[in-house]
């Protein structure tokens, strides 16, 4: 019932109002959506008003539209996306129902963020997955330009770690620094490649820091 409703609302261009069952945590690794969408937070984060935000990556939709975690309770609007469109950011406006929070779940264990310092070509860097848990490598380059069929996205980082299936995805951490937002990669039945968006220019252009 709750998500025919959704989708009427959302027709109507109206925001839906519910709130959940009391502040659950929401931040890396939640899964959002609308009747059109899905994609992943990488990594949470705060404006300068103090107002909370998700980073995201492809597949959240376009500016404007209305976001739900996974048993249709509202998180709130896009209200930027960029990087043709592999790049989303979510204000959190349901605060009756989320708490944002500054890990991310990696199996049992919750991988804590305290900041943004970038690493270096041939630092350490880890990909946290839904499904695969944390595999770690190295960073091999940076500022590629990789041509998708939507247009090039440049400044991209890329890595010796496979990449399963994009879906399961999270974010590349180097310890507790926050990296960048997934983008693509290899098979890891093939030779491990992945490659991610800085998380640093996307904070500085939309006036926003991790949230640690």
């Amino acid at each position: 019932m709750r998500v025919l409703l959704t989708a009427l609302l959302l027709l109507l261009g109206a925001t839906p109002a519910y709130a959940g069952p009391g502040q659950e945590p929401i931040g890396g690794g939640s899964v959002l959506f609308s009747p059109t969408a899905r994609c992943t937070a990488a990594f949470a984060a705060r404006d300068a008003m103090g107002q909370d935000h998700l980073v995201a990556g492809p597949g959240c939709g376009s500016a404007g539209t209305h976001l739900f975690s996974g048993d249709t309770v509202l998180v709130g609007p896009v209200t930027a996306t960029q990087t043709n469109g592999f790049i989303t950011v979510v204000r959190v406006t349901n605060t009756p129902a989320w708490t944002v929070v500054p890990w991310i779940p990696v199996g049992a264990t919750q991988h804590v963020i305290s900041g943004a310092t970038e690493t270096p070509i041939g630092g350490s860097v880890c990909l946290l997955d839904r499904s695969l848990g944390q595999r770690c490598g190295f960073i091999t380059a940076k500022n590629l330009t990789i041509n998708y069929a939507d247009g090039a996205i440049t400044g991209v980082t890329r890595t010796n770690i496979c990449m399963q299936q994009q879906s399961t995805a999270i974010a590349f951490v180097s310890g507790a620094q926050a990296q960048g937002v997934p983008i693509g990669g290899s098979s890891c039945s093939t030779t491990g490649v992945s490659y991610f968006l800085p998380i640093r220019p996307i904070l500085a252009a939309n006036g926003l820091t991790v949230l640690a």
